[in-house]
């Protein structure tokens, strides 16, 4: 909204000195570019809501219609990322719950970033970081992991805090996995 009131101030403004500059353009003229220009800076703001989807192109995406990532004005969506690759193996299969605990909070992390990069977002742009624990798959709570997963925050978010919360969930997806994780971020670019 602050980006239509700008342009709206600056076509004003522009209107106003052409008027007292005396430019030869008729006062007509310049409120008809000016609701032009006005109404271009709207339209441009409303598709910005629009949301823009994106896949790995997994087989579970179309599966079970969903999106890795969905951004919408400047807000990204990320949602259930798992320990999973990001393109097939040569046999067309995919890499999935790679490992224990930190190989599969890593891989879930670098899938965020992967979604993030697609919209030209980084890391540092998320403001919100859901993490789900299964204590049945690992046998530990979600605290137990607390070492582990505060190395990776460090590593993947160095420039500092955002909010987050690690919860534990009975039986994720799979029976191997122990971590999916959801992000928000925000892009003022």
């Amino acid at each position: 909204m602050k980006r239509v009131a700008t342009l709206t101030v600056v076509c004003v403004m522009v209107t106003t000195t052409l008027i007292i500059a005396g430019c030869g353009v008729d006062e007509v003229t310049v409120r008809e570019i000016s609701r032009e220009e006005a109404t271009n800076a709207v339209n441009n703001y409303v598709k910005s809501f629009v949301p823009e989807k994106f896949e790995f192109g997994v087989p579970w995406e179309k599966e079970f219609s969903y999106a890795q990532g969905v951004k919408t004005g400047n807000l990204i969506f990320i949602a259930g990322q798992l320990a999973h690759g990001q393109k097939p193996k040569a046999d067309g299969s995919y890499d999935f719950y790679m490992g224990n605990f930190e190989e599969q909070f890593r891989a879930t992390l670098e899938n965020i970033k992967a979604v993030l990069a697609n919209y030209g977002a980084t890391m540092d742009d998320v403001v919100f970081l859901q993490n789900f624990v299964d204590p049945v798959a690992g046998k530990n709570k979600a605290g137990d992991y607390n070492p582990v997963a505060a190395k990776l925050i460090r590593e993947y978010f160095p420039k500092g805090l955002h909010a987050m919360t690690f919860c534990e969930i009975e039986n994720l997806y799979g029976p191997d996995q122990l971590i999916e994780s959801n992000a928000i971020a925000v892009v003022n670019k």
